[in-house]
């Protein structure tokens, strides 16, 4: 590595070493980001940390290292939308909804995917009549989200043939 102390550099080098499943060399990798790491960038560490046991399948403390994340920016909505993900992927879709509809209070970040995996999350509640409204709040955000578009198309063909 070039750049042995460049955090930024060693965040992005464990994000590719946690997607070859390098979980051990991905984990000395951000202690040494965070050993270097400002006060300020720390939720930057946190969060690569979190999708580090979210792919060792360590959901519960994947989320509370999210949170934690969040603690430190809670302006931006992807450390709840990366919780609710987890939340949801560990069976809890009420957590899930909850954080996501948190997301959707944030004033910084992906607000527009935090109203789809709002959608989602309802959708698999059967809310259909919500999680359409939730497709359309993140159209409106962003007109050109075409998985939006399509899952809102997908969800009025339901509405249309329950009623």
């Amino acid at each position: 590595m070039d750049h042995p102390d460049h955090v930024p550099t060693l965040i992005r080098y464990a994000c590719n070493l946690i997607s070859l499943a390098q979980y051990d060399a991905a984990e000395a990798a951000l202690d040494r980001a965070q050993s270097r790491v400002s006060a300020k960038r720390l939720h930057l560490v946190l969060a690569q940390r979190g999708h580090l046991l979210e792919a060792k399948g360590d959901f519960p403390n994947a989320e509370r290292l999210f949170m934690e994340a969040h603690r430190l920016d809670p302006t931006d909505a992807a450390y709840l939308i990366y919780a609710g993900a987890v939340a949801f992927r560990s069976g809890d879709v009420d957590r899930a909804q909850k954080l996501a509809s948190q997301a959707t209070d944030c004033t910084e970040g992906c607000v527009d995917e935090a109203w789809f995996n709002l959608g989602g999350y309802l959708l698999s509640a059967k809310r259909y009549h919500d999680a359409a409204d939730c497709y359309r709040k993140a159209l409106e955000i962003d007109p050109d989200y075409q998985i939006a578009r399509q899952r809102l198309e997908d969800v009025e063909l339901i509405i249309a043939h329950e009623g």
